[in-house]
């Protein structure tokens, strides 16, 4: 293998090496600014608001609730099947601070740089249990507990 013959450099050639009067910025010239840049100092990073995630913001869809479910019981241990993590779609997902949007899908955990707060009402969940009041081995009442007749309610008994 043949390698040229290194030649001596006058001192001052090289811009890396400098003379021990000059200063450190001697031989180097600013890089130019880009076109279009007015030379302004380059802006902080953009920061995300606390608890900026894709399940709370509003350009999100969730993903199904049977998923949700089937995907919290291979959590639990409940079932043996692997079941990925669900995801929703986003339709205004921008991973840059000034980078273009885009579509996909992603998880609840995620983030992006277009958080916009979910600002739609949340749907009422009623947590009350259904309830069967029995009564010599036949079936009285069916219903929804709080709507049960005065009779059957457990804070009139004397238990």
């Amino acid at each position: 293998m043949r390698t040229r013959p290194i030649r001596a450099r006058a001192p001052g050639r090289n811009l890396f090496e400098r003379a021990a009067e000059e200063p450190a910025s001697a031989g180097l010239d600013p890089a130019p600014a880009p076109i279009g840049h007015n030379g302004a100092p380059p802006e902080p990073p953009a920061r995300l608001p606390y608890g900026a995630s894709c399940a709370r913001c509003q350009h999100w869809a969730a993903p199904s609730e049977r998923d949700i479910r089937d995907y919290e019981a291979f959590q639990r241990g409940v079932t043996k099947r692997r079941v990925k993590e669900p995801s929703g779609f986003c339709h205004s997902i921008r991973h840059s601070p000034h980078g273009p949007t885009a579509a996909g899908g992603c998880v609840g955990r995620s983030f992006c740089f277009n958080f916009e707060e979910d600002t739609r009402p949340k749907p009422e969940q009623d947590r009350r249990g259904f309830v069967t009041i029995y009564e010599g081995g036949r079936i009285v009442w069916q219903g929804t507990e709080g709507d049960e007749p005065a009779e059957y309610r457990q804070a009139e008994l004397d238990l």
